[in-house]
């Protein structure tokens, strides 16, 4: 039987930071601008996106175990997912016809206004991701909300978790059921090779982009059911000593990686050693417990960060003052989403959603 995971531990603060750090590679890589390039390689939003996909797996495969039936567990998955996700995917569609170049009659009548409502609600945000007359002069791309590709992503790990639980419930032994998983494991980087292979080998380029879809990003996944099948042997049975030198090498790899020391490390090995270094600040720091008292906001900055970041470029703040208007961009998606988060808490109380107020995980931004 898997361990409980404690409700003393930094995986709010964890992804707060995370968090954080996607915002930043964003206002970084959007704004175009020479003065973050210097900086750009401390922030790593793969890494990031591995992360909470690591997180994801460890809690959701938690909320599963604890949810008497599937129709429950379906049902906190949506409530968790869903209503914040249709106020970032709506209410930027109304409010940025204030941004755009043209007016209110032509643009709620655009095409491409309704087809963006209609593929993001559906999650396929790769299907239609301006609007009419936003964002069209930004250096980048004209996108409203990239990021929302991962929601998908994570609706799909949600629909596999049960047969994968399934699947893994009719093997006999724990060292059975780790080999399953660490199958999966492999599968996902097989699955990554074979795409960029076969695109090459067979002339079909939209196999390429394939590859870090959905099956590609289950291998961090599957990292956190396994570290929640095992986590009484993680977290209790493993010497201190051992735990502090893994946290330690782990740490020190991915760093000297980061800073181009060391040359790069495959995926298959660098999501095992970020695994390992959340999973101890999380349940080892424990000195750091006081600052996870707060409201996880962190999904709320990755739905509502990336329209205001498109809106300040394109009024130009970046070219003026880069440094001051990412932090400003922080701060006004900090306090938006913080505001967010309690009135949707507060929400959910007054409905009688009291028993799904308990933490959940939160999905992983675009890198």
């Amino acid at each position: 039987m898997p361990g409980t995971i404690p409700r003393r531990n930094n995986l709010t603060l964890i992804r707060l930071v995370l968090a954080l750090i996607v915002l930043a590679k964003h206002c970084m890589d959007s704004s175009a601008s020479p003065v973050f390039l210097g900086v750009k390689g401390f922030f790593d939003s793969q890494d990031a996106v591995c992360i909470f996909f690591f997180i994801s797996g460890l809690l959701v495969t938690a909320s599963y175990e604890r949810s008497p039936t599937l129709r429950d567990y379906a049902a906190k998955r949506i409530i968790r997912i869903f209503p914040l996700y249709l106020v970032a995917v709506i209410g930027a569609a109304l409010i940025l016809s204030l941004a755009s170049a043209l007016p209110a009659a032509r643009y709620f009548t655009a095409p491409a206004f309704w087809k963006y409502i209609f593929w993001n609600i559906l999650t396929l945000n790769f299907m239609q991701r301006t609007l009419p007359g936003v964002f069209e002069g930004n250096p980048l791309n004209s996108s409203v909300n990239d990021p929302l590709w991962t929601v998908k992503t994570e609706l799909f790990f949600y629909a596999c978790l049960p047969l994968i639980c399934f699947v893994a419930g009719r093997i006999r032994g724990r060292g059975g059921k780790n080999l399953f998983l660490a199958a999966l494991y492999v599968s996902s980087f097989i699955y990554r090779y074979l795409c960029r292979k076969l695109s090459v080998v067979l002339g079909l380029p939209f196999l390429f982009p394939l590859a870090m879809e959905a099956p590609g990003y289950i291998g961090a996944f599957v990292l956190g059911m396994l570290c929640f099948f095992n986590f009484g042997i993680l977290e209790r049975r493993l010497p201190s000593r051992l735990s502090s030198a893994c946290f330690a090498g782990s740490l020190a790899l991915v760093l000297l990686q980061g800073l181009g020391l060391l040359p790069r490390i495959p995926d298959s090995i660098k999501y095992l050693l970020l695994a390992c270094i959340c999973f101890y600040a999380a349940f080892s720091l424990r000195f750091l417990n006081g600052l996870s008292r707060m409201p996880d906001c962190s999904y709320a900055i990755y739905l509502f960060h990336y329209p205001l970041l498109q809106w300040m470029i394109s009024r130009g703040l970046f070219v003026n003052a880069p440094w001051l208007s990412l932090c400003l961009c922080a701060a006004l998606t900090f306090v938006l989403a913080l505001a967010v988060t309690l009135l949707e808490g507060r929400l959910r109380a007054s409905i009688g959603g009291r028993k799904h107020l308990r933490k959940q995980p939160n999905i992983v931004t675009l890198p």
